[in-house]
């Protein structure tokens, strides 16, 4: 019997206190500021850090050296029940033609009425004659599971919707977009409240069904620069699942197939306004809030640096142009700008297992939290690209995501385990960029002819110690567990598809493979002589380099300052068993590295790459 939607979950603003930013010291954190709209902060994120006259002053480190301090939230639990499921039947005759985008949300949408919630399961024809449904964006609605078959192909409409439009023809996500979760209509019109108890996955728990991402997304290369891009490079996007504002989720037991979309296949994400991330201007490499960058224009007309709203003072700065409260205290950088609550709309208490990507695009891949808390990742599988990444943002200087600062769009009680790659890239890549991550582990990773198993980057940011709304972030409890392994199967050409960062650490006997290759000396050969791979420019073919690239370190006994200005922080690698199986030697090796450190980054030509190592 149909009635009225269950209620939501408990908010977790009854359940979770906000974090502490006391420092290890002891001291307490100040109050929130009037200025920021309390209604948007995620209640399982701390509240800002806000300068304030009438408060005493406090001490913080600007790193936040805590673990996670908030209650045991766990990861999804399933809370929806029905004994009668509402089945939908893919069309016995498919044609190009062919949109189910319509029915399936109806289907959704009646699911999600029920009491406790409603299940929906899609299956093939009827007559057996057809197992695709044609889908373009589809926004979840709470309450619901979708059961599919494991002989269903749901196909992305992708270059479909320009020719038949589901809609508007001009609606990107009907195109790039396969099921989102939480996601808001536009930046000016956000949900107000998070989507709940939603699962999407197999009517057999041994069988994946498939979205096929490829079909309709062809390659197509373009010129892009900035963060994403950098010359020639694959522009189609295909997104099968984005997890925004939503609460309690689980997707599991499904086979991506993509064409190197420069995406992620499943992806964790804020539910931002995507205005900027920081209450605060920049202007070239000059710091933010300085008294003397607001200045009246020479012409005497409009003032140049306008503050963005009324929360946008500039700050005082002391003779050592520190930022300074009304007492003369000094504020980190990283407490004394306001940041934009809204990029903390992040996905809580998740649950992502089972799934296997093919031909992933080299930079992006399987799985990634752009931020999000309480998320178990498990048993991930990757052809290219890769398995699991955990970043926010893409760590440029103008990156609104990491304008937010350390807590918003952050990642904490992240559970990563069993993750495999084959030709790509790494098998997880960890980067905090100018987030404070608290209590991530990782467990059993193996990677086949690819860059690396293991990559633990830091923050790096071109603008260096200049761009003050950008800090360092850092990883705090990160822990290391299980077999982490590099195989090497092909020996006679790269077929490892990685980024720029890999070939910081090529081998002695890639770097010879690569000079007789283009009959160059070891000392002159460059990242120019190396091949491209299908992603396109950013994007190169290597050999394997070593099962662990450690880079949040200088080397094994040295970590290096660990301050916000710096980024540097431990790895705790004493619980993995870290191995290396059939890696080719040079003439002159007797064995390859299992670990390598930002200290042993070189050019090709061998050079130490001092620069990179410090960026």
């Amino acid at each position: 019997m149909k009635k009225t939607a269950p209620p939501r979950l408990v908010t977790l603003a009854l359940l979770i206190p906000l974090l502490s930013l006391t420092a290890c010291s002891g001291g307490s954190s100040n109050a929130t500021s009037s200025n920021v709209a309390t209604d948007v902060i995620p209640p399982h994120l701390p509240a800002p850090i806000e300068p304030s006259p009438e408060d005493s002053p406090v001490t913080l480190t600007d790193t936040d050296l805590n673990g996670y301090s908030g209650p045991d939230i766990g990861f999804f639990e399933n809370r929806v029940l029905d004994d009668e499921p509402e089945i939908l039947y893919a069309v016995e005759n498919f044609t190009r033609t062919t949109n189910d985008t319509s029915r399936l949300k109806q289907a959704l949408n009646r699911a999600s009425e029920e009491d406790d919630g409603g299940v929906v399961r899609l299956k093939p024809a009827a007559n057996g004659a057809n197992t695709r449904f044609s889908l373009a964006h589809v926004a979840v609605p709470s309450n619901i599971r979708l059961e599919v078959d494991p002989d269903v192909v749901l196909e992305m409409r992708g270059i479909k919707e320009l020719e038949f439009p589901t809609g508007s023809a001009t609606n990107r996500p009907n195109r790039q977009f396969l099921f989102s979760f939480g996601r808001s209509n536009g930046p000016k019109n956000l949900l107000e409240q998070r989507v709940v108890n939603v699962e999407i996955t197999s009517t057999d728990p041994t069988r994946n069904f498939t979205v096929d991402a490829r079909t309709n997304m062809p390659i197509s290369y373009g010129l892009m620069s900035g963060g994403n891009g950098g010359g020639q490079v694959n522009l189609t996007r295909a997104i099968p699942f984005g997890f925004f504002y939503v609460e309690n989720f689980a997707t599991s037991n499904v086979t991506i197939e993509d064409n190197h979309t420069e995406s992620v296949s499943v992806q964790m994400f804020a539910d931002a306004d995507y205005q900027d991330g920081a209450y605060a201007y920049r202007f070239g490499s000059t710091p933010v809030f300085l008294n003397h960058r607001y200045v009246k224009n020479p012409s005497g007309s409009a003032n140049l640096n306008i503050p963005m709203n009324e929360a946008n003072i500039p700050l005082t700065t002391n003779a050592n142009n520190e930022f300074i409260d009304e007492s003369g205290n000094v504020i980190s950088d990283i407490f004394a700008i306001r940041r934009n609550p809204t990029y903390g709309r992040t996905p809580v208490k998740g649950s992502i297992k089972n799934i296997r990507a093919i031909n992933a695009h080299t930079g992006y891949g399987a799985v990634q939290v752009y931020g999000g808390d309480w998320i178990e990742i498990d048993n991930i599988d990757a052809f290219n690209g890769i398995g699991v990444r955990v970043e926010a943002g893409n760590g440029t200087d103008t990156d609104n995501f990491n304008r937010s600062g350390p807590y918003y769009s952050s990642m904490n009680k992240i559970k990563i385990s069993n993750v495999t790659v084959t030709q790509g890239f790494t098998g997880v890549w960890l980067k905090p960029h100018s987030k404070i991550m608290k209590d991530i582990s990782v467990e059993n990773i193996e990677a086949i002819d690819s860059g690396t198993a293991l990559l633990i980057g830091k923050g790096s940011f071109a603008c260096h110690l200049k761009c003050r709304d950008l800090t360092r972030g850092r990883i705090n409890n990160l822990e290391i567990k299980g077999d982490i392994v590099l195989r090497q199967t092909i020996f006679d050409r790269p077929v490892a598809e990685v980024g720029n960062l890999a070939t910081y650490f090529l081998s002695q006997s890639n770097r010879e493979h690569l000079a007789a290759q283009t009959q160059k000396s070891l000392t002159t050969i460059s990242r120019n002589d190396l091949e491209h791979n299908v992603s396109g420019e950013r994007w190169y073919l290597i050999f394997p380099t070593a099962p662990v690239l450690a880079l949040s370190q200088l080397s094994a006994t040295e970590i290096g300052n660990q301050s916000s200005k710096e980024g540097f922080y431990p790895v705790d690698l004493s619980q993995a068993n870290i191995m290396q199986d059939g890696l080719a030697l040079a003439d002159d090796e007797t064995e390859r590295p299992d670990i390598l450190y930002r200290s042993d980054m070189k050019t090709p030509n061998g050079q130490v790459a001092t620069d990179f190592i410090f960026k």
